[in-house]
């Protein structure tokens, strides 16, 4: 007991001083040996066939680390830990849920409470972690394997959602061949970025939809020249965000130049390297520099906040930015000041192949894990079972079958496991299902869940376009944009670790300020494109070849 405590007391002070500079990417390295279906071959089955939604025979109380809302939508007398959906599961189930302590995503604040309660050993049965959290709890001998209760207990549907992954997630929670933590899966959509152009003034002046960069950069000159709009938008914080949902970041500018920063990927010849320090990196910098000098990209992007941005969209100031699928919901204010504003997503700019390239992020950063003697791990399956499923359906149906009653509406977090469980290619899916419908190829009868609120969500903006703004929204989010990330026009590139390995612990955070300042002064011009080569020689020599030692080790395990 003493040596685990020392082990978690070290680690948890290492947790917090690094809570500040965390990203989402940000996660420790794991050893799996093998899989969960793997390794469930050895593991004992239940004598007869496990229903994964049968209630528990006798009651099981299970306690929690929650990590809650900070704004929570609740009815009267509901509250984090009772509400319409926990009082369901609860029912449904035979199971307790007792928060034993809860705290919001505010400021890190649930993530140093965890790592106070690593270092202190008092944790509950359960709680949400991060993956250097899950490494140091194994490390430790904290948790519960959970091999047989997946492979035994998994409904086919929580099974698929998995499988969407590629393998991925469960991979990324698996320790010597044993199931350690059961993954969060997050749409692989939010990671990419696509370009939004205002469709009103491209049809006003006689515009064509763009491909390449060049077509993009003459839609920016003549936006400017004719409509007195500011050139393309810029997040000098994030230019680019490999970890997702990047509003305003040059992403696809450097992918379309086959650079991929901040991905660890497989380059063409099968060798494992870090995307930022590749030599076509240097390529996609140079035009940025050429596009900033050209006043093409917004004089004051470097020192301007994403919300002064925000006004320059809703302003009339701006008409290019790059930004997700769901961006469109951010639209609202341009929409009011201007009713004529129309937004438009396009899969652009194109490559040299003459597709649209773009990076992917990590499919799971999140584990929920089980505390070591918890008899019941089975339960916990279960009841993630069921989370996944009501997260599938559409508030209608919620209601229909007495799932909300009381609560205004759905919010995932107030389940009792406050963790994400999507499916990879989630948002496409949806899309496509739609499509189809409205393509007349299938029937509406045939969608199921958020599906269907995008068909009527549809149905409402073609009978009255632009009358219901949450109606437009969601059409253009799910059918202009999620769409267009599905198909052979679209290369999408995974990367291979989305981990921290040892020396990144320590060196991370100075390696990763060298890249931000580097590539920030050759776009504004204050350093020639050559001091490229000097960054990456420092990169290297700073730490940045023995993290790829250990990225390359971790990769081949």
């Amino acid at each position: 007991m003493k040596k685990t405590l020392a082990i978690l007391m070290a680690s948890a002070l290492v947790l917090l001083s690094a809570c500040s500079s965390k990203s989402d990417n940000s996660t420790a390295t794991s050893t799996p040996a093998a899989t969960a279906q793997e390794s469930s071959a050895a593991s004992a089955a239940p004598a007869e066939q496990a229903d994964p939604y049968a209630p528990m025979k006798d009651t099981v109380t299970i306690t929690i680390a929650k990590e809650a809302a900070a704004a929570p939508k609740l009815g009267k007398g509901s509250t984090v830990e009772d509400n319409d959906l926990t009082k369901y599961i609860s029912k449904k189930l035979n199971i307790k849920y007792v928060d034993a302590w809860q705290a919001t995503n505010v400021q890190d604040a649930y993530r140093q409470k965890v790592s106070i309660a690593l270092a202190s050993n008092e944790i509950p049965d359960t709680l949400v972690v991060d993956k250097q959290q899950l490494v140091q709890m194994v490390n430790a001998g904290l948790l519960e394997d959970l091999t047989a209760a997946y492979t035994n207990y998994a409904s086919p549907d929580l099974k698929a959602s998995y499988d969407s992954t590629g393998g991925y997630s469960l991979k990324s929670a698996t320790f010597d061949g044993k199931l350690m933590g059961i993954p969060n899966v997050s749409p692989g959509a939010d990671g990419v970025n696509l370009l939004w152009l205002r469709q009103d003034w491209m049809d006003e002046l006689g515009l064509k939809g763009p491909q390449t960069l060049d077509d993009i950069n003459a839609i920016i000159e003549t936006f400017k020249s004719k409509k007195g709009a500011l050139g393309l938008l810029g997040n000098s914080g994030q230019i680019v965000n490999v970890g997702g949902n990047s509003i305003y970041g040059f992403d696809s500018i450097f992918s379309s130049f086959g650079a991929f920063p901040q991905l660890w990927y497989k380059n063409d010849q099968g060798e494992v390297v870090y995307g930022s320090v590749q030599p076509e990196v240097k390529t996609a910098l140079a035009k940025l520099s050429e596009m900033y000098k050209a006043g093409l990209i917004d004089k004051e992007f470097a020192i301007k906040k994403t919300q002064q941005s925000d006004e320059a969209v809703a302003s009339g100031k701006a008409g290019v930015l790059f930004g997700p699928w769901w961006i469109s919901y951010l639209f609202g204010d341009s929409m009011k000041q201007d009713p004529k504003a129309n937004w438009v997503p396009y899969a652009a700019p194109i490559g040299k192949d003459g597709k649209m390239n773009t990076h992917m992020m990590a499919p799971s950063v999140n584990y929920l894990v089980v505390k070591k003697g918890f008899k019941n791990p089975e339960a916990v399956v279960k009841t993630v079972n069921v989370q996944h499923d009501i997260d599938q359906m559409n508030l209608d149906q919620m209601k229909k079958d007495g799932i909300i009653v009381n609560d205004p509406e759905y919010q995932w977090q107030l389940m009792p496991f406050s963790i994400l469980l999507s499916n990879y290619d989630d948002k496409e899916k949806k899309a496509i299902a739609v499509q189809s419908v409205i393509d007349g190829k299938t029937t509406a009868d045939t969608l199921k869940g958020e599906s269907v609120q995008i068909y009527q969500a549809y149905v409402n903006e073609k009978a009255n376009p632009k009358k219901d703004f949450y109606a437009w929204a969601q059409k253009t989010a799910n059918l202009d944009g999620a769409s267009k990330l599905e198909g052979d026009n679209i290369t999408k590139k995974i990367g291979v670790f989305y981990d921290q390995t040892d020396t990144m612990r320590t060196k991370w955070v100075n390696l990763k300020k060298l890249e931000d300042e580097a590539y920030l002064k050759i776009i504004l011009g204050s350093a020639s494109v050559d001091t490229f080569d000097t960054f990456v020689s420092k990169w290297k020599q700073q730490g940045g070849d023995q993290i790829t030692k250990e990225v390359i080790e971790a990769t081949q395990k």
